[in-house]
């Protein structure tokens, strides 16, 4: 089954936008998650649900049992839960090709350079994602932090043997990507192909109409209440 394309993403998006600003009530966060872990599992991304799931809860949790006196970092950890639908959906942009993103973005007459800015950022979150994983390996297999609460107990060590090598390779991945993209002709004013579908489909139609009509009954049902 062909899973939805940048265009769909694009379009949620927008609607899980809006209805994060318009939704008041506690359940319908709850809801617009739930929909939004559907959406994953459409695109094929049902690994990453569970990950999202485990922070969104984290987040409510935290921000449930912070004291008042601490109502900033309360209403930031808040904050954060109630955008984790566009996180969520969100995530869906960051595993497209980026030549089927760049092709829909250019046609929808949008600026090259933040199309490019869009294109290079999703491109990199997951590289800097892969390093990290690279950094905690490494660390693991020399035996500096042996168990998972060292780190806590020797922050400044913590922060040299990771923070310190994952800027430095940051640095060298932002230049990396700069020429990958360069090479692949980014900087080229000829009309972008792509050996993606990036048009408009059956499925494409049936998610964006599905969305529409729970994220609807989601805020009608706030209303009613």
């Amino acid at each position: 089954m062909r899973k939805p394309g940048p265009k769909t993403h694009l379009s949620v998006l927008l609607l899980a936008t809006i209805l994060t600003i318009l939704i008041k009530e506690e359940w319908q966060v709850h809801m617009m998650v739930a929909l939004s872990v559907v959406y994953l599992v459409l695109n094929h991304l049902s690994r990453k649900v569970m990950p999202f799931i485990l922070v969104y809860v984290m987040s409510l949790v935290i921000a449930y049992i912070m004291p008042q006196m601490l109502g900033t970092m309360k209403l930031v950890f808040y904050s954060f839960a109630r955008m984790m639908p566009l996180v969520m959906i969100g995530a869906t942009l960051m595993y497209s090709p980026p030549g089927s993103l760049m092709c829909v973005l250019e046609r929808m007459a949008v600026p090259r350079p933040i199309t490019v800015m869009i294109c290079v950022l999703l491109r990199f979150f997951p590289v800097v994602i892969m390093e990290m994983q690279a950094i905690r390996d490494g660390i693991r297999a020399r035996g500096i932090f042996p168990h998972w609460y060292s780190a806590l107990l020797h922050p400044a060590m913590a922060y040299e043997c990771y923070f310190m090598p994952l800027v430095v390779r940051c640095l060298k991945l932002s230049a990396e990507l700069a020429s990958s993209a360069e090479l692949r002709g980014i900087e080229s004013k000829c009309s972008r192909t792509s050996i993606y579908p990036y048009h408009f489909k059956s499925v494409d139609a049936v998610a964006l109409l599905i969305y529409i009509i729970a994220g609807t009954a989601i805020y009608g049902g706030g209303i009613i209440r």
